[in-house]
């Protein structure tokens, strides 16, 4: 797999510079069941493999690592919902934020890396209908669901795999779920044991198969958009079956 370093440089600026607008301002059309996989598709994807210097797409298998977990979050207008809702049917690719993240290694290469995997999934058949990506919040004090909305609705408005933003009451309630997916975080505090700012977590990706199996788990050192939507594209064929449109609720 080819490394992440490059893709880091830059992330934070334009990340930085739309949190900080949505911030501010927060003072799919329904696709049919994909049908079977046509050899045009999967030759295109080998191509694009290939491009990339990664194993053709299907050539090799994800182990399953863990199941994911359940837990009750809330969506982007403040409705209680399953991470399951989001985490089962679809090809799903899952990352722990927070808004206010500058780290260049971590919140900001998720965004941007999933911004570009939205946007060539949107072009790609194989995944255009079966990709869905999740960002759960770290910081339910600041990330409340008007935010959660507002970078909801902008970062859908041009098309692409739909992407849920999802945030939680109270870090009670998230707690369980980071620690059963082994993801760590620390709050940096004052003199007085107050917190006062950052919110410290090594960035995990995870990307999830439709029967809610975790597949692979992305570094900031492997986490670029080529390795992504590869894996992606492997579990897509796997599961031809696979949807992205959540079900109603």
């Amino acid at each position: 797999m080819t490394g992440g370093a490059e893709h880091a440089k830059g992330a934070r600026a334009p990340f930085a510079a739309f949190v900080g607008l949505a911030l501010l301002l927060a003072a799919l059309l329904t696709a049919p069941l994909a049908a079977p996989l046509r050899a045009t598709e999967l030759r295109a994807q080998a191509t694009i493999a290939e491009a990339a210097h990664l194993p053709r797409p299907g050539a090799y298998v994800l182990q399953r690592i863990q199941r994911m977990p359940d837990a009750q979050l809330l969506d982007a207008e403040g409705r209680a919902a399953l991470l399951s809702a989001y985490t089962r049917g679809a090809v799903t690719a899952l990352a722990f934020f927070y808004a206010h993240c500058v780290d260049p290694a971590g919140c900001p290469l998720a965004w941007l890396t999933f911004e570009t995997a939205a946007r060539d999934a949107n072009d790609d058949p194989l995944l255009k209908s079966r990709l869905r990506l999740v960002f759960a919040s770290l910081d339910p004090e600041h990330d409340t669901p008007a935010v959660m909305r507002l970078l909801q609705s902008s970062e859908n408005e041009a098309g692409g795999a739909p992407w849920a933003f999802l945030t939680s009451r109270s870090l009670n309630d998230l707690s369980p779920l980071v620690t059963q997916m082994g993801q760590d975080i620390a709050f940096e505090t004052d003199q007085a044991g107050r917190r006062s700012g950052a919110i410290n977590h090594m960035l995990k990706v995870f990307l999830v198969d439709p029967d809610g199996w975790v597949r692979e788990i992305y570094s900031a050192a492997f986490l670029t958009p080529e390795n992504l939507l590869n894996d992606a594209r492997t579990l897509a064929m796997e599961f031809p079956e696979a949807d992205n449109r959540l079900k109603e609720r």
